[in-house]
């Protein structure tokens, strides 16, 4: 069996390549990359961006009639850089697929993991997220319960009325 290594790219399809850019290199730190700059020119002009390292790399693809698709591309960080994504997020008034603005009770608790999910001006989803889960859940004070009120942002609702079982129930 052939094992697959990282993701390389991810194609992200958007309404305006121009507005795309300044939101991805403002709210998520990605530039484009100059390597890829021939690809722009293409018949399906793609424009790749990236951070400083090119280990995160999007395709942003521009569709006048862009769709997005459900899933989101997630982002591994530390605890430490977890909580700065929720204050740099929220500064720029990023909002999830609700619409609201994330905020600290924006982070979802997976129990061993959390996660925190937004939308782009273009209606793809992103989460990052951090398996620094005891520390999180310390800094956060999750004790064990979502702070989305039962809500999963990317399967929809819990059933569990704002309850998330801890482990010890």
């Amino acid at each position: 069996m052939l094992n697959l290594g990282k993701i390389d790219h991810i194609h992200v399809r958007v309404t305006d390549t121009t507005k795309a850019i300044e939101w991805y290199q403002r709210v998520l730190g990605l530039t484009p990359d100059p390597r890829y700059r021939h690809m722009q020119d293409e018949p399906h002009g793609v424009t790749m961006v990236a951070n400083p390292s090119s280990t995160v790399r999007l395709a942003l693809c521009e569709d006048a009639e862009s769709s997005t698709a459900i899933g989101a591309v997630a982002f591994v960080v530390s605890g430490q850089e977890f909580m700065e994504w929720i204050d740099q997020l929220a500064g720029e008034r990023v909002t999830n697929r609700e619409g609201q603005t994330i905020a600290r009770d924006s982070v979802y608790d997976h129990h061993f993991f959390c996660s925190l999910s937004f939308v782009d001006p273009f209606g793809n989803a992103f989460e990052v997220v951090s398996y620094d889960h005891t520390w999180l859940a310390g800094k956060l004070k999750l004790n064990g319960r979502s702070n989305h009120n039962g809500h999963n942002p990317l399967h929809g609702h819990s059933g569990l009325n704002g309850h998330v079982p801890s482990a010890s129930e």
